[in-house]
């Protein structure tokens, strides 16, 4: 049976707006501030690799289920890059989840306000938490996601986007998630609160190919509303193929962290644009790092790894 709340969710993001493409992306990009950041916090907890939890499998779709062809994904060591969506898991443990929320409500009076993607948030926040850096580039932790995605993974080596929190509150600002594909490949969505916390904030996408994409409709089946109700329900996605959104909180407070990750392996394949990038952090703020990524390699896993302060995933540590 849905519920008043599922329906109201569900009619929010069908009228959601779509992220700005062509000419009013690169206009967004020439308005856009470079992120706000501040110094490391002081005194806050310290990650443990004990805080991964121990079994992270959950359901899984593929890009074919999505209408993708399988020539058309990138392949490698005898493997298709096919996940397109794993979850809800649970990644983190109770007291992991604890300490990330924590760290995370200290660095809210760092958020920002942007038109692009999503309205309030905090990029590059590896590089103001040691707690969340730490996290990110821990073994136990990168080799879960690197299993859930099939693929070996390392954190963004382009740093202001490879962690973001996003910040949505009932507060009248309506903050939302507009329907858009990442730039990013490779997509980790942590949410810190359960539906018991706030009403509203559904995440939502199209299980179609992303450029087939021509808006939310009601009678569109391939609408799909993924069930993230408890804390620390953890969502795996191939964010730059699928199409997604999530639809304001109408009462309480919602809080997530999306980390972006890099296959080495396929580095020359990665579907970031530049102009995807500038339109959320500046052009200013983005032309550095990307010129840092486009750098020829030679031993791709090595080279990005160590750019990453990563711990090197192997194709042999996925089958282990």
């Amino acid at each position: 049976m849905t519920t008043a709340g599922e329906r109201s969710g569900r009619s929010s993001v069908l009228n959601h707006p779509r992220m700005a493409t062509g000419v009013d992306q690169v206009l967004h990009a020439l308005r856009a501030r470079r992120p706000r950041r501040r110094p490391e916090l002081p005194g806050e907890p310290r990650w443990r690799p004990g805080f991964v939890a121990g079994d992270v499998g959950g359901p899984r779709l593929r890009l074919q289920e999505f209408g993708y062809a399988t020539h058309e994904l990138n392949r490698g060591h005898g493997t298709v890059d096919e996940t397109a969506l794993v979850g809800p898991v649970q990644i983190l443990t109770p007291e992991g989840l604890d300490c990330l929320g924590e760290v995370c409500d200290r660095l809210e009076g760092s958020a920002g306000t942007a038109r692009f993607i999503t309205t309030r948030r905090v990029r590059s926040a590896d590089l103001m938490s040691a707690f969340i850096n730490n996290m990110i580039r821990d073994r136990g932790f990168l080799l879960a996601c690197s299993r859930m995605a099939g693929v070996p993974l390392i954190p963004h080596p382009l740093r202001i986007p490879t962690v973001q929190i996003n910040y949505f509150e009932a507060d009248g600002r309506r903050d939302i998630v507009k329907w858009h594909h990442d730039g990013m490949d490779y997509v980790l969505t942590i949410q810190l609160n359960g539906y018991e916390d706030y009403d509203g904030g559904r995440f939502s996408y199209f299980q179609g190919r992303a450029d087939a994409f021509t808006g939310a409709r009601a009678d569109d089946p391939r609408i799909k509303e993924a069930p993230c109700g408890e804390r620390g329900a953890t969502l795996f996605l191939h964010g730059s193929r699928i199409f997604h959104a999530v639809s304001p909180v109408t009462r309480g407070r919602r809080v997530t962290v999306v980390v972006s990750f890099f296959c080495p392996y396929f580095a020359r394949q990665d579907s970031n644009t530049f102009w995807h990038l500038a339109a959320d952090d500046g052009i200013a703020a983005t032309v550095p790092n990307w010129l840092r990524l486009k750098w020829p390699v030679r031993d791709p896993a090595m080279d990005f790894s160590l750019r990453a302060g990563s711990p090197v995933i192997t194709w042999e540590d996925l089958s282990g």
